[in-house]
């Protein structure tokens, strides 16, 4: 009974445990390697191996005190890897603005967490979620401010727009301080709101919050990266872009979905930072009609939404777009009209097969508003036919300045880097250059 009280199993955290140990084992091997020649290889390897332990910490504490403790401890131990080489000032400064809204991510999920004990009187995370999960009457405003606290730390963890720009920058650090980042740590937003999930879900204010946000993110940041040359600053892009699509899906109640999103994430982007000094080829899309395009799109939307409202009682606003994406690019790339036609067919069918056992097995969520979905679909959109118009139609005026825009990260992190050095203009520098020194002659 007492090791119930600080430790759990139960959920999704026996799959996490495995996919941690993994990718412990993957990086912690490369980083041998990778540092063999670095006479600080044995600290390096020391603080890797303090950071993987306090995530495995996070993700088995039943404690919401050993938990804030443990995601603190995350947060410290990388904080001390961004700056293993504080001479780079750009790591530096990525660091610097990383553990300001560290602190703030901290401060919403310690006061959210306190709040459920207040409401709850409870430390064991396990009780706190059944007691709320019991409760079907109308939510306490506490609920709705622990909800909307939960959400907020979690959109400042996974680095969603405007909080972004230091995930864009770690890149001056070490690889495997890199591969972990961006396979592991990054996903522990997901984490708190798939454990934490009847906390929030039942509050309309967090659940729009939460949609809207990480929407956004998804659609600029994957605007933006199309526009980058540097493979690992597309990389570091991709994964803001991938944390709003996986944040999107945790909101929209499609937790299975989520929850494989953060699976395959991790173990692409492990491989791809690992892998990132290889050649990569980068093919430019060809000039194309953007009506023509628009059309197939439109009418692949409205296909496969029909489809899904015929065969699964939903038309799916959000999956249909989504997948009217990927069959559009389909027909863009495929000149053979039967294949073209046959793909299609073949991946409408298998859509509808998987939903309707997914509709078997798992209970669909019930959202707090009929219009959340279809505003989020019509985003996507938005966002479709705004990578059309830059990447197919690159002569049109509109394209060249919506590409310099986009180039420039919509100028968003220069407002909070000029920010933060306002709010904490001192650094210090010297103190990590001298402690760099000592564990070097140690």
């Amino acid at each position: 009974m007492l090791l119930t009280e600080w430790l759990t199993f139960s959920g999704i955290r026996p799959v996490l445990l495995v996919l941690v140990g993994v990718l412990a084992f993957v990086v912690t091997n490369y980083a041998r390697t990778n540092f063999r020649l670095d006479p600080r290889r044995r600290a390096f390897i020391a603080k890797l191996i303090g950071c993987l332990a306090a995530v495995l910490v996070l993700i088995v504490s039943n404690n919401i005190i050993v938990f804030f403790a443990a995601w603190m401890a995350i947060s410290l131990q990388l904080h001390s890897l961004l700056m293993f080489y504080p001479e780079r000032d750009r790591a530096v400064l990525a660091a610097h603005k990383k553990f300001i809204l560290a602190r703030c991510s901290e401060s919403f999920l310690g006061t959210g967490l306190l709040l459920m004990y207040l409401h709850t009187g409870s430390l064991q995370l396990d009780t706190i979620l059944q007691s709320v999960t019991a409760t079907n009457t109308e939510l306490e405003l506490i609920q709705h401010i622990a909800g909307l606290c939960l959400v907020m730390a979690a959109l400042i963890k996974c680095a969603q727009l405007p909080l972004h720009g230091w995930l864009i920058q770690v890149v001056e650090a070490p690889t495997p301080v890199s591969a972990l980042l961006h396979a592991g740590i990054i996903n522990l937003g997901g984490f708190l709101l798939l454990t934490t999930t009847p906390i929030w879900s039942n509050s309309a204010p967090a659940v729009w919050l939460l949609c809207i946000v990480s929407a956004a993110s998804c659609c600029f940041a994957a605007l933006i990266m199309a526009t980058r040359i540097s493979i690992k600053v597309r990389l570091a892009w991709s994964t803001c872009a991938q944390m709003g699509l996986m944040l999107l899906e945790i909101g929209l109640g499609y937790y299975d979905l989520a929850l494989l999103h953060l699976i395959a994430h991790s173990v692409y982007k492990a491989h791809a930072f690992l892998s990132v000094s290889e050649v990569a080829i980068i093919k430019q899309p060809q000039a194309r009609s953007l009506w023509r395009v628009g059309l197939i799109f439109i009418a692949f939307q409205v296909i496969v939404a029909a489809a899904c409202w015929w065969w699964l009682n939903d038309p799916k606003w959000l999956p249909s777009a989504l997948l009217a994406m990927a069959l559009t690019t389909i027909w863009m790339n495929l000149y053979q009209p039967l294949l073209r036609l046959g793909v299609s067919v073949l991946t409408i069918a298998t859509y509808l097969v998987l939903g309707a056992l997914a509709q078997q097995i798992i209970e669909p969520q019930q959202l707090t508003s009929v219009w959340l979905e279809p505003f989020i679909a019509l985003l996507f959109n938005a966002f479709a036919f705004t990578y059309w118009l830059v990447h197919h139609t690159p002569s049109h005026s509109l394209s060249q300045r919506w590409f310099i825009t986009l180039n420039a990260g919509l100028y968003l992190d220069e407002w909070l880097t000029r920010f933060v050095l306002w709010l904490w203009p001192s650094h210090p520098i010297e103190y990590y250059q001298r402690r760099s020194k000592k564990e070097g002659l140690s």
